[in-house]
């Protein structure tokens, strides 16, 4: 299964009616499989749906809308000027800028289709934002259309059709319509780990994993900085 139209041949053999059904019209069978796909595409951030916007910067603006065609809270990466914000829950973000006001660590948080960008730039057009999200996938127009899972994650599909079916026998049974769904969901969260799996194999440049003091170093006889309790929001990554 590749395209729209043999996703909907298989959930018509799966549902076991003619292709001329008064129960399972052409277009209702059409209309299961897209809203299933839309469902899909949003259970999880898909790599195959990841884009890169950029726009100008605008002065005294901490405020930013989110690119049309991103999904709200979707977008994990900024940079400005090629130099990385790291993304913090929206209250902690507010926090810091109150209790920091002449901090100069770059952060952002996302809220209500919103970027919110600290510090603020300085003038128009100082500095370019680049921003990462996924975006809404296409809706299956065209018989021929194909989802992102076509020819790499083919189970994906499988998940689709299941999702569909369990919609469209929902009234007749409802335990095996949740049976299916529940199937479609573990199908798709698998292949989603499995994405995230492949990209841990790249090594990190400049992210050890631990660090070790040597708490048993000897002759200096002066203090190390561990131990203490003390706590600096501006190292906080």
């Amino acid at each position: 299964m590749t395209t729209r139209s043999e996703l909907e041949t298989e959930l018509v053999a799966q549902l076991q009616v003619a292709s001329s059904s008064t129960l399972y019209p052409a277009a209702r069978i059409t209309t299961l499989i897209k809203n299933a796909y839309m469902w899909a595409t949003q259970l999880v951030i898909w790599q195959d749906l990841v884009r890169a916007k950029t726009t100008g910067t605008w002065a005294t603006h901490e405020r930013y809308d989110y690119p049309d065609e991103f999904r709200s809270g979707t977008i994990f990466r900024l940079e400005v000027d090629d130099e990385e914000y790291k993304r913090k829950h929206f209250e902690d973000y507010l926090a810091f800028k109150r209790n920091n006001p002449s901090s100069t660590k770059k952060i952002f948080a996302s809220f209500a289709r919103q970027l919110f960008i600290y510090p603020t730039p300085t003038a128009n057009g100082s500095a370019n934002i680049s921003a990462w999200g996924a975006i809404q996938a296409d809706e299956l127009s065209a018989a021929s259309s194909e989802p992102i899972f076509s020819n790499s994650k083919e189970d994906g599909n499988e998940a689709v059709v299941r999702k569909a079916f369990s919609v469209a026998i929902r009234r007749q049974d409802k335990d095996l319509a949740k049976s299916e769904e529940t199937e479609a969901i573990a199908i798709l969260l698998k292949l989603s780990t499995d994405e995230q799996k492949a990209t841990q194999r790249d090594q990190r440049l400049q992210h050890p994993m631990l660090s070790v003091p040597d708490y048993f170093a000897g002759g200096s006889g002066g203090a190390t900085p561990y131990g203490k309790f003390s706590y600096d929001p501006e190292e906080e990554e």
